[in-house]
């Protein structure tokens, strides 16, 4: 059993019967054995590399076509003109990108897709509980109350890949597309995954075109009515069961014996009376979906108990039939609802219950977090505690037992465990243009009395907002770091404040555009402060629409249709306002450059061109060209002159200068060398120098 070596390995059709996949490795191979022949993306963790991994493929097979789209909403059109034309076709994004889609999102659900053309339209989402790598955690799952869109959630790896198939031919079936949501964890998880070949022919040119049909595809007055009123009809049959070719069976997963049970907590009682207590129990049963039925089979098998539970795969809409006979099977008299984030199946589930009668106490967000995500430790002493329900209190004798026996140490320790702060790779020339802007900032502010207010957006950059360097007054979403200056600008007092807003490049033409355009035509006092490092560097080096050419070292038929835009020339468009061009390795020019713009009013930019370090010096190192290889020539060592002043530790912040004993020294394994030299410009004593290797100690 072993990880694929390559692309290739992945996509092979007759490769070997399984690999060690991750999640987005798996749902990449689902779209390869669902027969997809389009994807959309735009890259945002956690789903990043499904779409890395598909335009690998796209450029080996004629018939399948990939788009890095510039943002999300272009990314989802582009996916459902694509299956309106007649092929299978997907689109991933991360959860925040449902907030772009919204939009084109809730129209699309009442058109719906051709499924007799077998062309449907499958959209993956990774969401982030834990908030690892966004700026909110939000619960894309409630998008479905008010836009209808069906919901999978796969509880493994495997699943991942099993689970696009199953989106495609549910979509095909309700003629809807199908939404596919799953936690990071899963995403990035390992595991054993089974693989199958293709059972979805390619279609070839001649199949492929956009079947026109007026009445299905506008949504206006008494149409858009129609389709309304199909689609609630649709969504209220699908909860009846009578829209699906399968089984509920297919969606629905029950296990467990009917021995589990709550019991009564009675309260002994002081009198002399020494007849024995009475105990009651309590039937109960737990329902669950995605990761979280994981970690429940987990603990059912720590635990050697047998609990009754049932795993829903559909979670919406959710399937009444399921819900009751699961109930009757096991004649339960509690529900415990194991979900991460908002209350999505418990809303659901007592809406089936309140219908049909049954009132029984469902457990769901009383005992679980709505924020974080779910783990096996946060389960166990949530079930593991004493339970009220309508002023009774109950306990799980299993439960209990187990959080007894970890140890008190161990709990205490986590509570205390740091939390790990982000910071810059090593060379990362961001560091230097906010070291630079940092020391920029405090020094007109000293001369000015201007405090600076940093309109703070999402990139490698916003790492900016950590100190040392502290330049981010907001971080809300990607474009409302010049969006939200626009309000600024109008409303502050400018004698007294000065305002900057950044941008990378990326983001500059995923939702940066507009905004600027909008500073431009009233001219707003703002300084944009744009870093353009050629590529999606956050999120995996994809490429940026700003990308050089030569920086690919694209083939020459890849080559020959690859078009990069100038954000200098786009800026050039919007008038004559004062533009700096900064190099992002030039501290000391950076800052009077800074200062300069600092004392100009309208609106202005600062455009910093330097091509991300780690990409740089993985470029160099596989370059096809013997003449362009580089490989480190020198080292940065720092001499017995250095007075220790934390310049280049603490104000700088490079990550790769380490305090050892009484002094400072240069780890060379996360030093770039000669592709930064940024320690060496700013040292004040000149206690850091290069040298050839050779001349080293």
């Amino acid at each position: 059993m072993f990880h694929p070596k390559s692309f290739r390995d992945l996509f092979a059709e007759k490769s070997q019967n399984s690999f060690i996949l991750t999640g987005n490795e798996a749902y990449a191979r689902g779209l390869y054995e669902a027969g997809a022949q389009f994807l959309a993306t735009y890259p945002g963790t956690p789903t990043s590399e499904i779409g890395d991994i598909w335009e690998k493929f796209a450029r080996t097979n004629k018939l399948v076509n990939f788009d890095l789209s510039l943002n999300e909403t272009i990314a989802f059109e582009a996916a459902v003109g694509a299956s309106w034309s007649g092929v299978r076709a997907a689109v991933s994004f991360k959860h925040l990108g449902m907030n772009l889609i919204a939009d084109a999102l809730h129209s699309v659900m009442y058109s719906g897709i051709d499924g007799k053309r077998k062309a449907g339209l499958v959209i993956i989402c990774g969401g982030d509980p834990e908030i690892s790598s966004s700026t909110n955690a939000e619960d894309v799952r409630l998008f479905s109350f008010h836009s209808k869109l069906p919901i999978l959630e796969p509880s493994s790896v495997q699943e991942c890949k099993e689970f696009v198939k199953l989106a495609f031919e549910l979509s095909e079936t309700w003629n809807l597309p199908v939404l596919i949501y799953s936690p990071s964890r899963l995403h990035h998880a390992s595991g054993i995954v089974n693989l199958h070949s293709p059972d979805h022919k390619l279609k070839t040119d001649s199949e492929l075109f956009f079947k026109k049909d007026f009445d299905k595809y506008l949504n206006a007055i008494h149409w858009a009515r129609k389709h309304q009123k199909d689609l609630n009809s649709q969504i209220l049959q699908i909860k009846e069961e009578s829209l699906s070719k399968e089984s509920f069976e297919d969606f629905y997963m029950k296990k467990g014996s009917a021995n589990t049970k709550l019991h009564k907590l009675n309260q002994i009682s002081n009198s002399s009376n020494k007849q024995p207590i009475k105990t009651e129990s309590k039937n109960v049963g737990i329902i669950t979906s995605g990761i979280s039925w994981a970690y429940i089979e987990e603990l059912c098998t720590n635990l050697k108990t047998d609990i009754p539970r049932l795993r829903i795969k559909l979670t919406y809409p959710v399937i009444k039939a399921p819900i009751l006979e699961y109930i009757k099977e096991f004649d339960l008299d509690f529900l415990i609802i194991v979900e991460e984030q908002e209350s999505f199946l418990e809303l659901q589930i007592k809406d089936i219950l309140y219908d049909n009668g049954l009132l029984i106490p469902i457990l769901g967000k009383q005992i679980f977090p709505e924020d974080g995500a779910l783990s096996l430790d946060i389960i166990a002493h949530a079930l593991g505690n004493i339970i009220k329900i309508n002023n009774e209190t109950f306990y799980f004798k299993e439960f209990n037992q187990y959080i007894k026996k970890v140890p008190k140490e161990i709990v205490e320790l986590q509570k205390n465990l740091p939390i790990r702060e982000p910071t810059f790779c090593p060379g990362c020339s961001h560091r230097n243009v906010f070291y630079a802007l940092r020391k920029a900032v405090d020094k007109y502010q000293k001369e000015s009395g201007r405090e600076p207010i940093f309109g703070g957006d999402i990139g490698c950059y916003t790492l900016g907002m950590s100190k040392p360097y502290s330049t981010m007054d907001w971080l809300i979403c990607m474009g409302a770091g010049v969006g939200i200056a626009n309000g600024v600008a109008r409303v502050v007092n400018l004698e007294k404040q000065h305002i900057i807003a950044m941008i990378g490049d990326s983001t500059f033409f995923h939702t940066g555009i507009q905004p600027i355009y909008n500073l431009a035509k009233d001219n707003s006092n703002v300084l944009v402060l744009i870093l353009d490092n050629y590529f999606c560097s956050m999120t995996g080096h994809q490429i940026s629409p700003s990308t050089p050419a030569d920086l690919l070292q694209l083939e020459n038929e890849q080559g020959k249709n690859y078009h990069n835009f100038s954000i200098l020339e786009i800026l050039k468009t919007m008038g004559e306002f004062p533009i700096e061009i900064m190099d992002g390795y030039s501290i000391n020019q950076m800052n009077s450059q800074f200062q300069e713009l600092f004392t100009k009013s309208g609106l202005k930019f600062a455009l910093v061109n330097a091509e991300c370090a780690l990409n740089k010096s993985r470029r160099l190192k596989r370059s096809k060209k013997p003449e362009e290889k580089q490989y480190p020539q020198y080292i940065v060592q720092i001499e017995d002159t250095c007075t220790k002043c934390n310049e280049c530790f603490e104000k700088l912040g490079c990550t790769a200068i380490q305090e050892y004993g009484d002094i400072y020294q240069i780890d060379n394994s996360r030093c770039i060398g000669e592709n930064c030299l940024s320690c060496l410009e700013i040292c004040p004593v000149s206690a850091i120098v290069k040298k050839k290797r050779e001349e080293q100690k």
